[in-house]
C-alpha cells in the first residue's frame, strides 16, 4: 500500500498534487479542520496544486471562491471539473465553434464556451429542431438541477440520430444534507434506456479528468499525487490514470469500503497535514501486519489489532493492510472478514485521525 521509504515528508517525493474537494477540503459549506492550512503549506513548499472535481454543475470561479473563502489557495485556473474534461474531449474532435447540446447546469455551459465550442441549451435546441441550418454536433451531459423532462426528450431525439455523446461523470448518487439524491449517472442511465447506447464518461474513476489535471500541473505522472476520500472514484481513478494516490479518512469511505473497491491506495492518511510527515508503511511480518508500533492480524477469522503505542493512523494502516491481504486472497465476501472491516470502521469513527 506504499512505495515510499525515505525518512522524509511523504510529499517530498512529489512535485504536484491533484486534490479532490468534498470530503477532503470541505464537507458541505465548511472546511475540513486543518485542510486549508495544509494546502497553503503545500504551496509554500513549491508543490503545484490543482483541484479536480466530478461536480459539473458549478462554474470553476464559484468553486475557487468557495475554496478561497475557506482559506485554501485557489483561483479559477487551479480548478478542473469533469465538465471541462468533457468539453476538452469534444474539442479535440470537433471543429472550433461547433454547436453542442449543453445538457446540464452552468458548469457545462461555461466549459463548452471555454473550450471554443458553442453551447446550446435544450430549450434553444428544441426551437431549432426544424432548422437544418443549425445542426448540433454532439451532446455533453452533466448534472443540472433545473433540467426538465422535455430537455431529456430533446437529448434522446438527438442521440437517437447518432450524435457523439460525452457524460461528465456517472456517479449514481449525489450526497445532500438530508441524504442521497439521484446523481448524473442516474440521468445517464435514463437516456441509455431510451437510446440503447452509452456515452463516453470523462469524470473519475475514468482517466480523462486526471489527465486534464496533469496537463494543468505540467508535472510528470510519476511525481504527481492524487488525494481523495472515495475509493471507487478518487483512488480507482488515480490507478487508471497511472498516478500514486493518498486515501484521506476525512470523507465518507471507511475501511470496510476497501472490500468492495477494485484498487488500493498508495498511502492512507488521517488528514492532509500528514502529507508533511514521514510515512510509516505497513510491513508483512510472520502472518501479521506491522505499521510503526501497531500490529494487525487475523486470528480464527477475526481481526486482532494492537496499538502497542502506535498512533491511531498506524493502527488503521495495519488493519487496512490486513483487510487488503484478505481481499486479494478472494475472501472479501467472507462474513468474518466483512465483520472485521466493520470493526475497523468503528476504530476510525471512535479514535481515528481526522
Amino acid at each position: 500500500m506504499t512505495k515510499h521509504t525515505a525518512d522524509a515528508a511523504l510529499i517530498a517525493a512529489y512535485d504536484g498534487v491533484v486534490c479532490d474537494l468534498d470530503g477532503v477540503v470541505y464537507r458541505g459549506a465548511d472546511a475540513v479542520p486543518g485542510a486549508p492550512k495544509a494546502l497553503q503549506d503545500l504551496r509554500s513548499r513549491g508543490v503545484k496544486l490543482v483541484y479536480a472535481t466530478n461536480n459539473a454543475s458549478r462554474v470553476v470561479a464559484e468553486v475557487a471562491d468557495h475554496l478561497a473563502g475557506l482559506g485554501a489557495p485557489a483561483t479559477p485556473d487551479d480548478v478542473v471539473s469533469s465538465a471541462e474534461a468533457g468539453a476538452a474531449q469534444l474539442a479535440r474532435t470537433l471543429p472550433a465553434g461547433s454547436r453542442v447540446l449543453a445538457l446540464g447546469g452552468e458548469g457545462v455551459v461555461e466549459a463548452l464556451d471555454r473550450a471554443g465550442l458553442a453551447p446550446v441549451r435544450p430549450v434553444r435546441a428544441e426551437e431549432d429542431a426544424s432548422d437544418p441550418a443549425s445542426p448540433l454536433a454532439a451532446v455533453l451531459q452533466g448534472y443540472g438541477k433545473d433540467l426538465r423532462v422535455r430537455d431529456y426528450e430533446t437529448a434522446a431525439r438527438l442521440l437517437g440520430a447518432g450524435l457523439p455523446w460525452v457524460a461528465t461523470n456517472d456517479d449514481a448518487t449525489l450526497p445532500l444534507p438530508w441524504g442521497q439524491s439521484p446523481g448524473n449517472g442516474a440521468y445517464v442511465d435514463l437516456l441509455v434506456a431510451a437510446v440503447g447506447r452509452r456515452p463516453d464518461v470523462v469524470g473519475k474513476p475514468h482517466p480523462p479528468l486526471y489527465r486534464l489535471a496533469l496537463d494543468h500541473l505540467g508535472t510528470d505522472p510519476s511525481r504527481t499525487l492524487a488525494v481523495g476520500d472515495r475509493l471507487a472514484t478518487d483512488i480507482d481513478g488515480a490507478v487508471a490514470a497511472g498516478i500514486d494516490s493518498v486515501w484521506v479518512l476525512t470523507g465518507v469511505d471507511g475501511p470496510s469500503d476497501l472490500m468492495a473497491a477494485d484498487a488500493a491506495p498508495t498511502y492512507l492518511v488521517g488528514s492532509l497535514s500528514e502529507l508533511f510527515q514521514p510515512y510509516a508503511a505497513p510491513v508483512h511480518d510472520a502472518g501479521s501486519w506491522r505499521c510503526g508500533a501497531a500490529v494487525a492480524r487475523f486470528v480464527d477469522g477475526a481481526l486482532e489489532v494492537r496499538a502497542d503505542g502506535g498512533s491511531d493512523v498506524e493502527v488503521v494502516r495495519a488493519g487496512a493492510a490486513a483487510l487488503l491481504h484478505e481481499r486479494e486472497a478472494g475472501r472479501s465476501r467472507d462474513e468474518l472478514v466483512r465483520a472485521a472491516a466493520e470493526t475497523l470502521d468503528g476504530l476510525v469513527r471512535d479514535a481515528g485521525p481526522r
